[in-house]
């Protein structure tokens, strides 16, 4: 009886194993042969490399290089402490501090992870040996970006940053992985389409101990386009070392074109840090940082234009014939309206002016008397045409717009009426009135050129292929007018007396404006301004200086403009 028992249940376990053998092999056969094979075979990405970035006489001024990356996929790693060991010989670190790189990677566990990126030639030789006898270490061998200028023109091109997740989602339909490096700023950001590149890859098949064994197959990755620019890095660097220890910015631009040749902003930064894993302090500290490196100050920052404005004061007075070249004011030194009373910033005054000498001395009890004369509406309506208060269009991210006021601005923003004290300070480019460096070398174009707004721009062509289309825009400002304007800029930099002789550059005719814009602080914070062309006759570079709190007025800014000028003479820019 008792054997009839055993036998029984024998025979029962024996029909639940064939069972469960004929279930494994038969109904979930698909599953468990995909399952082999992908542990059998193995797809390795590889990565594309960026585009490099020239500039406008074929220097590199963005690159990459290779790089030999020490990296990790968790879930492949069979014995951590001997991967521990193997990591800290071959990298030639602590063992605690490959055990922590090997805790890092456990938070993605299925996907690559650097651990150490940039280990050079003999650390990655080590590592691949130590590969052979640990899965899930991996050789990671990629292109690593290199920025040859450091801070230079950092701004102005950009930086790079690990895509994160929200734009992972976004993105991941359009190509993009979970460590991708993506553009964050300046060109790297607004071609950033075109220097990625698309990823390759290879599918291989591994043996047990996760070693590669044969190539099954390979799918070439396509680099990213070059990019060539209309910047001459060599006056870039010049422009750059001229603002060290200095805020502000310095645009050099092709007033014809628009095509940018300098675009310099300080304090700067070194894009490096964010490609370089090793160095989180210092990318925490520029993000901390008070002075805002981060922030291009030639498209993005907004100030006031103080006296350059004025230009633009004269030309509406003139081209609406409200005033004439012979239409004189007498400067004593202030100029009163109503219980106010404005001075000019020559204590004593300058006596009797018209316009030509107006510009040559920046005489605001002058322009004082133009603005209420001519009312604020005539100024908004020709500072708007001049581009103040809209984006120039320039190829970068984060261009501000500026204020363009006046009394229906006023009224929306303010809740309040506009006043004739509102048009005295708007006169001279001060009150309800801010724009960017690039808006104001846009506006000095105009008298560069003869006429016509430019769109700048800084990238001139994609590989082959022609980008920068020229756009003129034309003012219509009358040749009387533009003619007396010029001959203003032209005393004011090369006669006795003019607030610009600093910007004199020898075997050059150069024509210009300095500004001062008072913000609050006293005359020590003041901001100075500098917007000029040269050569005279026919103009090839219009530079703008902007001193941010120089507390120097335009003095410091003119002295730099002749400078940066002297500077594109030498190197045949100009």
């Amino acid at each position: 009886m008792r054997t009839n028992v055993y036998s029984a249940i024998m025979a029962g376990l024996y029909i639940t194993l064939l069972i469960g053998l004929s279930f494994l092999q038969i109904v979930r056969h698909d599953k468990y042969r995909t399952m082999s094979e992908e542990n059998r075979l193995r797809v390795v990405p590889i990565m594309s490399p960026r585009g490099t970035i020239y500039d406008r006489n074929s220097r590199p001024v963005v690159k990459d290089a290779i790089s030999f990356n020490a990296s990790l996929i968790y879930s492949q790693i069979k014995d951590k402490e001997a991967l521990a060991a193997a990591l800290s010989r071959a990298l030639d670190i602590s063992a605690d501090e490959a055990a922590e790189a090997i805790k890092r990677s456990r938070k993605q566990p299925f996907t690559l992870t650097v651990i150490m990126p940039d280990i050079g030639i003999e650390k990655a030789i080590a590592l691949e040996e130590a590969g052979m006898d640990n899965p899930g270490l991996i050789l990671d061998v990629m292109p690593r970006r290199q920025y040859i200028y450091g801070s230079s023109g950092a701004n102005m091109i950009g930086y790079l940053g690990y895509i994160n997740r929200d734009e992972y989602k976004r993105l991941r339909h359009y190509g993009y992985s979970i460590n991708d490096l993506v553009g964050r700023d300046g060109i790297e950001s607004y071609y950033d389409d075109y220097l990625r590149g698309s990823y390759g890859g290879k599918q291989i098949e591994v043996d047990n101990r996760g070693r590669e064994v044969s190539l099954l197959g390979f799918k070439e990755p396509v680099p990213g386009r070059d990019i060539y620019l209309s910047v001459d890095m060599e006056l870039q660097k010049f422009c750059d070392d001229l603002m060290l220890e200095k805020r502000g910015a310095i645009v050099v631009m092709d007033p014809k074109s628009g095509a940018v040749i300098a675009l310099a902003s300080s304090p700067s930064f070194d894009p490096e840090i964010f490609v370089d894993p090793s160095r989180k302090k210092e990318r925490s500290s520029i993000m901390r940082d008070r002075q805002f490196p981060l922030m291009n100050r030639s498209i993005s920052g907004v100030y006031p234009p103080g006296s350059v404005f004025k230009m633009v004061v004269a030309t509406a007075a003139l081209d609406s014939g409200r005033q004439t070249e012979f239409t004189t004011f007498n400067c004593g030194g202030s100029f009163s309206l109503g219980r106010s009373t404005w001075k000019c910033w020559k204590e004593g005054g300058h006596g009797p002016q018209a316009m030509r000498d107006a510009i040559k001395h920046s005489c605001n009890v002058y322009f004082y008397n133009t603005g209420v004369a001519i009312g604020a509406d005539l100024i908004t309506r020709y500072a708007s045409n001049f581009g103040f208060g809209s984006l120039t269009g320039i190829d970068l991210p984060g261009e501000a717009r500026g204020i363009v006021s006046g009394a229906e601005w006023k009224r929306k923003f303010q809740a309040s009426e506009w006043y004739k004290g509102d048009t005295v300070n708007y006169s001279i480019g001060q009150g309800y009135l801010a724009c960017t460096p690039i808006q104001v070398a846009r506006m000095v174009s105009v008298f560069a050129n003869g006429g016509y707004l430019v769109r700048p721009h800084v990238v001139d062509r994609i590989e082959d292929v022609n980008i920068a289309g020229r756009e003129e825009i034309d003012m219509g400002i009358s040749p009387e007018a533009m003619k007396i304007v010029r001959e203003g800029l032209l005393k004011a930099v090369n006669e006795t007396g003019g607030t610009a002789v600093r910007a004199r550059v020898e075997g050059v005719t150069v024509a210009g404006k300095t500004g001062t814009a008072q913000t609050g602080g006293g005359p020590s914070r003041n901001h100075g301004w500098f917007a000029g062309f040269a050569p005279y006759e026919d103009a090839k570079v219009a530079v703008v200086i902007f001193d941010e709190h120089g507390g120097k007025s335009g003095y410091y800014a003119a002295e730099t403009a002749g400078k940066v000028l002297s500077k594109a003479k030498d190197l045949g820019v100009l």
